[in-house]
Formats: C-alpha cells, structure tokens, sequence
C-alpha cells in the first residue's frame, strides 16, 4: 500500500498557477484517487494507471467537496472512461431530509432540488455517467471502498447540518471557521500496515478532531492553513512523531501554507508539503521515518 500526494512543481507556470490537490493511493489491485484539481493531475493519474497496470484500469474517485482545486481533473477521467466510481456526498439523496433541517415553510421539495441542482452543478453533471456514488449505507454507516481504505467521515448528521445551512438563505456562509462547501469535506482513511493516514480535502476541524487522534499521519485540511494547523499540532501533542501533510499547490492564489511558512509554525513538527517537496510519496516507512524526514528542521 502506498499513496501520492501530487506535487506541481513539474507543471507550467506551477509558481502561479492554482493546480489543487491529488492523492493517488495504490493498494496493488485499486487504485484509490482522492480528489483531482486540475487536468494535469488527471493527466498523472493516467499515467499511473498505464505505467502500473495498462490501459484498460480505472481509478475508483473519492472526492471531498465541489470546490473547482478538489473537481476539476474530474471530467478529464470520466473523458478517458478511467473512472470505475466516484464516492461523494449526494445531497439529491437527501432532499427530504434536507427540507426537514432548513425548517423554513417558504421551501419546498422542488425548490431544494433546485437549489441543490445549481449549487453542486459540477457533482450533479455526473448523473447521468453512472459512476456517483453515495458514501453512506443504508444504515448512514460510512462506506468501506476496499480492504485498507474506508471513508471515516463526515456523518450523515453533519453534512445534513452543513449542507443545510449551505441552502438556507436566512444563515451565513460559514460554519466551524470554515465555508459551508468545505466544512463537511468527505475524509479518507488509509491503512499503511504501521500507521493510518487521513486525507482530509478542505474539512473543518470540527469534523476531523476525533479521527484525528487515531491517525498518525495526517493532511493539513484547507492547503495548510494556519490555523487548521495550530489546532492540529495541539490535538496531537502528545505525538510527537505525527506526520502533518500539505497539499499546497495553489501557486501565487490566496491561502495555503504561506503563512504558516512565513510565520515558521511548523517548526517542531514533522510536516511534508507539496509546495516546498513536489510530490511526497507515503508507505509504511513514511511514520518510521519521521524524525529524518521533512521541513521541520
């Protein structure tokens, strides 16, 4: 088992332009792909498939949320039909449980649909592609996407909260200081056989606080924002060896690790970045490691 966390330093005009993230996870029979930014991404997870099988594997897809860095290498694979299935939040699936969240007698079923129709325009263009698929069971449980890999959050409660609140015009655009579209970021737990590692797209640090503390490695959601970060370096302080990831290749846009460079925070902690090592490869040696590894020193 072994995951890529994409770099795009290789990438033209990769200083500037917003590339967003990808992680290729290879279990040696599925090739697990969270989240896909951009065509170049896509690109690379093509030729993965290629060079590591042949022309004929798919890539299962699990994507975090809608936002364009986390979606749009999507397409691209559905062109190349190199899609098997993309697990995501479905919020038509929810419609009803949907209206009985926001509570607001001016909604109705249509109206919710279409509100959902055009706020997740990029998911809901999949319909029709038969690859989408929802990443609770019946019982709300989280689904196991194969022996080593599972989705372990959100729950169903608080996507139903956030995406509610998403589609409730009387509340604000924010919830656990982060947008409504990233808060409920679908996380994704990985077995390296000695260490678990979470990716966590752009979620809150509300819903990835207690899966946070049985993994030892660990992506910075939001590109590595700051405070994301100090909050994660406190929920693992008693782990010095925690691995922090970054997945910041958002060239010259806004946020990302900048600061958190800038402000030398992680300093005393061992955090990887794509922004300052390309693409970082993750195995079972990566939590051995730790303590040779990384820009922490």
């Amino acid at each position: 088992m072994k995951s890529l966390m994409l770099g795009s330093k290789k990438y033209k005009e990769s200083t500037e332009h917003d590339y967003g993230d990808c992680v290729i996870t290879d279990t040696g029979n599925n090739v697990i792909v969270f989240d896909c930014g951009s065509e170049e991404h896509a690109k690379e997870v093509i030729k993965y498939l290629e060079d590591n099988y042949n022309t004929e594997k798919k890539a299962i897809v699990v994507l975090s949320h809608n936002d364009s860095d986390h979606f749009n290498g999507i397409p691209m694979l559905v062109e190349q039909n190199r899609i098997e299935s993309v697990y995501t939040i479905l919020p038509l699936k929810f419609y009803d449980e949907l209206l009985e969240e926001i509570d607001d007698d001016r909604k109705t079923k249509d109206s919710i649909k279409r509100q959902i129709l055009e706020r997740y325009s990029n998911i809901t263009s999949l319909n029709n592609k038969g690859i989408l698929k929802n990443i609770y069971n019946e019982d709300n449980s989280l689904v196991k996407i194969c022996d080593g890999v599972k989705i372990v959050g959100p729950s169903k409660e608080y996507a139903l909260e956030v995406i509610g609140k998403a589609l409730d015009s009387r509340q604000g655009d924010t919830i656990d200081s982060e947008s409504v579209i990233n808060a409920a970021s679908v996380q994704l737990s990985i077995d390296l056989s000695n260490s678990m590692l979470l990716l966590t797209g752009d979620a809150s640090i509300e819903a990835i606080s207690e899966n946070a503390k049985n993994h030892q490695i660990i992506q910075i959601p939001h590109h590595g924002r700051l405070d994301h970060a100090e909050d994660l370096f406190n929920i693992k302080k008693d782990d010095k060896d925690t691995v922090f990831l970054i997945s910041d290749n958002k060239g010259s846009n806004p946020g990302g690790s900048r600061e958190l460079i800038k402000q030398k925070k992680d300093k005393g902690h061992v955090v990887l970045n794509t922004r300052l090592e390309d693409t970082l490869e993750l195995t079972s040696r990566t939590y051995q490691k730790s303590q040779r590894m990384g820009s922490y020193i």
